[in-house]
């Protein structure tokens, strides 16, 4: 080892004091017995490329928390950049029992990146933060830092980690029934991850698809995405804690869908997994999963065996998110050996822990359980009230299905549709380089290039032909919004200059109407976007049975619309807006959402001789204001 060292740095000597010295250091270090070990920010870095690439998609826990120790022990003194790469990751090891100083670490990781300019460590340590906030705050509140992490991710190079953001975000959706929305972000997500180069399936995002799809009730195809899993994971033998995760979903799949004894078996065989692993928090998953089958098939005190035992291990972990559904389980234990005022008691407990993650299955089920309950000890009016909420929640939860089943349908047609344009595209382009490249073979031959050349001529006539028709039909789009059919916001506004220019010369009054729909931005949050496009139309096709024919209706861009009044005067313009209020009140959207109401704010500003568009246009958005400050629903002049 001494001589290698001296040899090391006589060459380093030599390649400062003569210019040839540069060749005899390389070869000397390309020698094995020269070649100085890797720093130990080199190995920190080798460790967060594990950490951070493609095979933390699919490494098992425990080597993924050595990772993590491993890059503690490497980070270098002092260096501040690998020191927010290091947080960044950190913040997700098991270490945090306590979800609020978690939170606080998170956060700090999070500021220390973003001071950093560091975008990938900005987003892990978002993706830290969406499952502390969930354990302290609920899914719906981890939705909202789930979008920031998307958002930042979604034109940056990381696309691994932007699918890792998808997949989370799907997994919250998907929990509180937004499935549609979550089968679309779990389609990106495999999208991100061939995109960051990972050619196979990522097994956990299988896993969050098949739940979705038995969340949405299609338990055949959810059934063939969990059994193609666990036949694999089992092949494999080396992921145990995925193949735990299939096995309870398995589970709950065949519960639901009635099928007692395969629900038996599959809880069985996670909890045999759970306990071959020693790991606590899922042997206690996998007993409450099978106490739900054990009450479903009548063996109460096995249950509650069983439910001792999973609350045990949920508490030896500090692990309180599953408190509401252990308690309902339990309280459906002791209800089913007839101990009716102990279960309401569980009833009662596991209302708040159910209504604060929101999931409404689980609300209607207890809402069912105490029912029962009041009903056997005498108490009817509660009973009453109990089936009342079940039965709502029971309709919700239909309508909520059927709704999301057809807007998985509308989400996969768009997708086809755009996917068959593309590749009609992508054929069109092929074809023309085809053509150009066959061309340009052939030029070096004088003939047969004056041949092409008169062949080329008509062949640009017709192109020409077909730009000209390409630009009138582009021409005609321009002036008509493609979605709600009404005119432009560059016609609209062509149209109003020339009633302005007809009013100053032939005297004749105009008047103009903005019109804007109230809390539009609810609709889209609550009903998505898709919901919100057919709001617009369906307003649109209502306002236009209410206008003259000489008016003209155009969107400028929103939930924002015109209309240009000509030859109306004030009075004229305030009876159009009234049939226009009239109109969008009536509209009913029971395929959105029965109890959906739309309105819309009116501004109506009457034109003087020496208004340009501009100054007519301030004073209608004045008008306007004035009918949103005064509560909606209303025109104001």
């Amino acid at each position: 080892m001494r001589a290698a060292r001296w040899l090391t740095h006589t060459a380093l000597l030599l390649a400062l004091l003569l210019p040839a010295a540069g060749d005899v250091f390389a070869s000397l270090l390309e020698d094995g017995h020269t070649r100085p070990p890797p720093t130990q920010a080199a190995r920190f870095d080798a460790v967060f490329q594990n950490v951070v690439g493609p095979g933390s998609m699919d490494a098992p826990e425990d080597v993924y928390v050595g990772w993590l120790e491993q890059l503690r022990t490497l980070l270098p003194p002092g260096d501040a950049a690998r020191e927010v790469q290091f947080r960044s990751v950190y913040c997700t090891s098991p270490r945090w029992k306590d979800p609020q100083q978690g939170l606080t670490y998170s956060q700090d990781a999070f500021r220390r990146a973003l001071a950093a300019g560091d975008v990938g460590s900005q987003g892990r340590a978002l993706f830290c933060q969406v499952g502390f906030v969930q354990e302290l705050e609920g899914t719906r509140k981890a939705i909202t830092v789930a979008d920031r992490m998307v958002a930042l991710l979604e034109h940056s190079t990381e696309r691994q980690l932007l699918g890792e953001a998808l997949m989370l975000r799907g997994s919250l959706l998907s929990d509180i029934g937004e499935q549609a929305r979550a089968l679309m972000d779990f389609q990106r997500a495999r999208a991100a991850f061939r995109d960051a180069g990972i050619p196979h399936e990522i097994d956990f995002l299988q896993m969050k698809i098949a739940t979705a799809y038995r969340r949405m009730g299609d338990y055949a195809q959810a059934e063939r995405y969990f059994t193609q899993s666990v036949q694999r994971l089992q092949a494999q033998g080396k992921d145990p804690d995925r193949l735990l995760s299939d096995l309870i979903q398995l589970g709950y799949l065949y519960e639901e869908s009635g099928d007692l004894p395969k629900a038996r078996d599959a809880f069985s065989r996670a909890l045999a997994v759970a306990e071959q692993r020693k790991d606590r928090m899922s042997i206690a998953s996998a007993r409450l999963g099978l106490a739900s089958a054990l009450i479903a098939q009548g063996e109460f005190e096995a249950a509650l065996t069983a439910l001792a035992q999973a609350s045990a291990g949920f508490e030896a972990e500090k692990v309180d998110g599953n408190d509401g559904l252990l308690l309902l389980t339990t309280g459906q234990a002791l209800a089913g050996k007839g101990e009716h005022r102990a279960a309401l008691e569980h009833f009662r407990r596991a209302l708040g822990p159910i209504e604060k993650d929101g999931n409404l299955r689980y609300l209607a089920l207890l809402y069912q359980a105490r029912a029962a309950s009041e009903e056997a000890l005498g108490q009817l009016r509660a009973a009453l009230d109990d089936y009342k909420h079940y039965a709502h929640l029971q309709a919700e939860l239909q309508s909520k299905m059927r709704l999301e089943q057809g807007r998985l349908l509308q989400y996969e047609y768009e997708i086809r549709r755009r996917d068959f344009e593309n590749r009609r595209l992508q054929t069109e382009a092929r074809a023309q380089q085809q053509q150009l490249a066959a061309l340009e073979r052939e030029r070096h031959w004088q003939l047969l290039a004056l041949l092409l050349g008169g062949i080329l001529a008509v062949l640009l006539a017709w192109l020409a032909w077909l730009q000209w028709r390409r630009s009138r039909r582009m021409r005609t789009l321009a002036m008509t919004d493609p979605l709600t059919g009404a005119s432009s916001r560059r016609a609209i506004e062509k149209y109003a200059k020339a009633a302005l220019e007809a009013m100053r010369k032939q005297g004749r009054p105009l008047s103009l109407l903005i019109l804007d729909l109230d809390h539009f931005k609810q609709v889209n949050d609550r009903y998505g976007h898709l919901a919100g496009d057919a709001v617009l139309q369906t307003v649109v096709r209502a306002w236009q049975d209410q206008l003259r024919d000489r008016d003209a209706l155009g969107r400028l861009g929103g939930e924002e619309f015109a209309v240009v009044c000509a030859g109306a005067t004030l009075e004229q313009a305030q009876a159009i807006a009234r049939r226009l209020l009239v109109a969008t009140r009536d509209i009913r959207l029971p395929e959105i959402d029965p109890a959906l109401r739309i309105t819309t704010s009116i501004g109506i500003a009457q034109a003087h001789p020496e208004d340009t568009l501009d100054t007519l246009l301030a004073r209608a958005d004045a008008a306007l204001y004035r009918a949103k400050q005064n509560g909606r629903d209303r025109a104001e002049e």
